[in-house]
């Protein structure tokens, strides 16, 4: 598939490529906004976990903030998958479930998501466009917390919600979608 198909696939579906401030613990020492920063300063040199947005969706994202990324070239999606694909990063190569993309795998991975479930696209090179919040009324992060111990405080890494307006504010400046019944809309 060539970017000129890509992006027109994308722009028909209304849909955008988020990579996510994860829920989980993917990279202990990173959380929200150092996550973000990384990828919207572009100095990723691995695989980005992705998922593709269209309005109507059922998925459950990993994330309630994110970055949307648009791809440069075809070869910036590496891998695409309907569902978790289980992917890591190994000596700079992005391994997978997923399948190369083609036309076919690009509808597979969008129109396959169960409910519930997200889909997973291999994401490396791709330009930052801006912030992708899934509810700006409920938006929740990773952030350090210091808690009591019984030897004094813990450093541990908790959720903590955040609103619309500390998103503005920690991302000043970038325009920031949600995804609504008809399609991305800026808040």
């Amino acid at each position: 598939m060539e970017l000129e198909e890509l992006l027109s696939r994308l722009q028909e579906r209304r849909a955008l490529i988020v990579h996510f401030s994860h829920h989980a613990a993917m990279r202990d020492d990173l959380v929200f906004p150092t996550d973000m920063h990384q990828v919207l300063a572009e100095k990723e040199p691995w695989a980005l976990s992705c998922s593709v947005l269209t309005p109507g969706h059922c998925m459950d994202p990993v994330g309630s903030v994110g970055v949307v990324l648009e791809p440069r070239t075809a070869g910036d999606v590496l891998r695409v998958h309907h569902d978790d694909a289980g992917s890591y990063e190994f000596d700079m190569a992005s391994h997978s479930l997923g399948k190369p993309l083609s036309a076919a795998s690009f509808d597979e991975s969008i129109d396959l998501v169960a409910p519930g479930n997200y889909n997973e696209w291999r994401v490396r090179g791709a330009a930052p466009r801006g912030i992708f919040v899934a509810n700006p009324a409920m938006i929740l992060i990773r952030r350090w917390h210091t808690i009591p111990g019984p030897e004094g405080p813990l450093t541990i890494i908790g959720e903590d919600r955040i609103s619309l307006d500390e998103v503005r504010a920690t991302f000043p400046g970038r325009t920031i979608w949600t995804m609504t019944p008809d399609g991305p809309q800026t808040l």
